[in-house]
């Protein structure tokens, strides 16, 4: 496990003097896809390969900035568009710089070889924020570019966002292979290959920092990205339970963030088919607990999915899969330099 600061890396700051974008044409000689989860605590990341095997490479852990940051991306509508000649951002845009050259270093120590692209996915966001605008995709973009790296876009624009993002409801149900049309080479659309059933997933991020729920709408795709509930604005993480002497207070407002993930009607349209837990804190038992009674209390009854995937991984295994993959609308035809070699027969 690697531990993330603040301190700024010279080349990094170097290279903010100049920030035109320079695309790398890098990804043909990368027959597999590399994929960084952000989270609030920490960053982490995976490979998937042709084959189908998906493995966790390591995480490298957040400080106070990194869910500062993180926060201010995904749920602080205040945030100002970066449009590469603001400089205004350049601290936020060197923290991020930091976490994508270590975890593309640590890949590479565990690769034997450079990590020369990746997808990233965001933690869970507020619906509304940022719509119309492009305020995170820019940053993310320059900061790969700093680090090295090709960033690669993996859907063009989010139904929620406005912005060409994935967040924690695409990766999670990614990472444990849900959503996705097989064979890998198929597209998002499925139109040469088998699509997904539909469902309706309850994603419960635990976090010491954060307490991250997501209610989705009923769908058959992984891409898709149309959400209620909202992640955390009270920074109701693992490490809040003693803020308060009596526990009761801390458990009291996560059933209450919980509601607020239901209509105030109780009554959904469709049932939740699916519940998973993700995150450092994700066997906590009595987060399972509250939620298990919450589901039993709106009348809902999904599986718990229950598998092999580490649900500090989950994210990060997802975002692999979609850099694999042939992104959602087919922008391969805009930026086929962008995207792994999918030639070759699936295995």
């Amino acid at each position: 496990m690697h531990d993330f600061s603040k301190s700024t890396i010279l080349r990094c700051a170097l290279a903010c003097v100049h920030l035109q974008i320079s695309t790398a044409h890098v990804t043909r000689d990368q027959d597999y896809g590399i994929g960084f989860q952000f989270t609030p605590a920490y960053g982490s990341v995976a490979v998937s390969y042709e084959n189908g095997s998906n493995i966790a490479l390591g995480r490298v852990n957040g400080d106070k900035a990194w869910h500062d940051l993180m926060f201010k991306f995904c749920v602080d509508t205040r945030y100002m568009r970066y449009d590469g000649s603001d400089t205004t951002l350049e601290a936020d845009r060197l923290v991020l710089v930091e976490m994508v050259d270590s975890l593309a270093k640590l890949a590479a120590a565990k690769l034997g070889r450079p990590v020369r692209a990746a997808a990233v996915s965001l933690p869970a966001h507020n619906r509304v924020h940022h719509y119309g605008e492009f305020a995170v995709a820019p940053i993310l973009q320059h900061a790969f570019e700093t680090a090295g790296l090709e960033y690669l876009p993996i859907i063009t624009w989010n139904a929620a966002m406005g912005e060409p993002l994935i967040f924690a409801e695409n990766a999670i149900v990614a990472g444990h292979g849900f959503g996705l049309c097989q064979p890998y080479t198929a597209g998002s659309e499925c139109k040469n290959g088998t699509r997904a059933p539909y469902d309706v997933f309850y994603l419960i991020g635990y976090y010491a920092n954060e307490l991250e729920i997501t209610r989705t709408s009923r769908q058959w795709s992984a891409y898709q990205s149309w959400w209620y509930g909202f992640p955390s604005e009270q920074h109701l993480g693992r490490a809040s339970k003693h803020d308060n002497p009596n526990e009761e207070h801390y458990w009291d407002a996560v059933r209450q963030r919980l509601i607020k993930s239901f209509p105030p009607s109780g009554h959904l349209s469709y049932n939740i088919t699916k519940l998973i837990f993700y995150g450092d804190y994700a066997e906590d038992p009595r987060l399972r607990l509250e939620v298990e009674e919450l589901l039993r209390a709106f009348g809902q009854k999904p599986l718990l999915v229950d598998d092999e995937i580490d649900p500090v991984y989950a994210g990060a295994l997802g975002g692999a899969e979609f850099a694999k993959r042939k992104p959602y609308f087919d922008i391969e035809a805009q930026h086929s330099h962008g995207l792994v070699d999918q030639t070759k027969p699936d295995l």
